[in-house]
């Protein structure tokens, strides 16, 4: 049985991500209350439960975007890496599947699915990008084998800790640890009270890279709804140069919006704050730390990578309006706005902040 998630399902789809070693951040259903509040868009979850028992057994969460730069698109889920189809079983899996080209096709709608693992019966995609996921064991860490797949180990987590970690890294990257420290950066977590300085630094990033900010509002939805959040905000001099907003979800660290000042990165703020964050997720016995989406070989590839961050692949599966599947991967956003990129980048910075959070909620990427 195939049904709407609504607040009746809330402890039982809990109880099933809980039970899910694919299960991520991005599965959350707080999401749909995330998006809803923040750009007021319609978000949903289709939800397969056990006739007998009740139990779920799947969940595929979804948003609808509809807009005329960008068209109709159904994406699984926008404005995050992951979040598609969730199942116990491959049976589940199709149905779920099935339930969203219907509903795309319905809605007239391209459908986008993301997902960290792959989904049965569907060609690989072609797509350069990749997720960079750091696991935090030490048998997955000195793995030398092109299929890891620590994200969905169940297993004990073989001893390693911070100073073990640290001691392993390229002597570079220490140095740059330390070279933010000598230059007098100082990083200060919290969570409302740092909104302010990490949004200031996440518009002006944003901005330089030539794409709308999130309105102020997203972020403060996903404090609201996410007690595992933090943020944490790079200081020198008595002004902020760098923030990172982090999500502690299971045994999982997310690390999915970081940004610094384009000036100050010679003092290696990003450094800081991604040091930080991965001695944490030590204390607090993660698996692993998701540094999120990168294209393989830039620069913010470059930079996961050297912290021993493992390239998986991202698998975003891509239909049509009438629900033929597109081998080649196309990003809804992306694809239509890339041209304006060097012009938004040239945008007065007030301009771009009041433009950016108006345009932010259609865009799927």
């Amino acid at each position: 049985m195939i049904r709407l998630f609504d607040p009746g399902l809330e402890q039982a789809c809990r109880e099933f991500l809980g039970n899910s070693p694919q299960a991520n951040y991005c599965h959350d259903p707080a999401w749909m209350k995330v998006i809803k509040e923040a750009y007021d868009k319609e978000a949903f979850a289709f939800v397969r439960t056990d006739p007998d028992t009740g139990a779920v057994k799947g969940m595929a969460p979804a948003c609808f975007l509809a807009s005329a730069a960008f068209g109709k698109n159904l994406v699984c889920l926008p404005y995050l890496d992951y979040g598609g189809i969730l199942a116990e079983d491959s049976e589940t899996e199709d149905l779920l599947r099935d339930k969203l080209v219907a509903e795309a096709q319905a809605r007239r709608a391209q459908l986008e699915i993301r997902s960290r693992d792959p989904l049965c019966g569907l060609p690989t995609p072609k797509d350069d990008k990749v997720s960079m996921i750091l696991p935090l064991s030490e048998r997955d860490i000195h793995s030398q084998g092109g299929d890891w797949r620590g994200v969905a180990d169940p297993g004990p987590v073989d001893s390693l800790n911070a100073d073990g970690y640290w001691k392993g890294l390229d002597a570079k990257v220490r140095n740059q640890v330390r070279k933010a420290e000598k230059s007098g950066v100082t990083v200060v977590w919290g969570r409302e009270d740092r909104l302010d300085d990490f949004y200031e630094v996440f518009c002006v990033n944003m901005r330089d890279l030539g794409s709308p900010t999130h309105a102020r509002g997203f972020f403060e939805a996903v404090l609201r709804h996410f007690p595992g959040a933090r943020i944490g905000t790079a200081h020198r001099e008595g002004k902020c140069i760098g923030g990172l907003f982090r999500i502690l979800w299971k045994n999982e660290l997310a690390i999915p919006w970081a940004s610094t000042l384009k000036d100050e990165r010679i003092h290696c703020p990003n450094n800081a704050l991604y040091w930080e964050s991965i001695r944490f997720a030590f204390e607090a016995g993660c698996r692993l730390v998701d540094f999120g989406r990168s294209t393989r070989d830039e620069g913010t590839y470059r930079f996961k990578k050297q912290w021993q961050a493992r390239e998986l692949p991202l698998y975003r599966y891509q239909f049509d309006e009438k629900g033929h599947f597109l081998e080649q991967s196309w990003h809804v956003a992306q694809g239509k706005l890339g041209w304006t990129r060097n012009i938004w980048a040239k945008l007065p910075l007030k301009l771009a902040n009041s433009l950016g959070p108006m345009l932010r909620g259609s865009i799927s990427a």
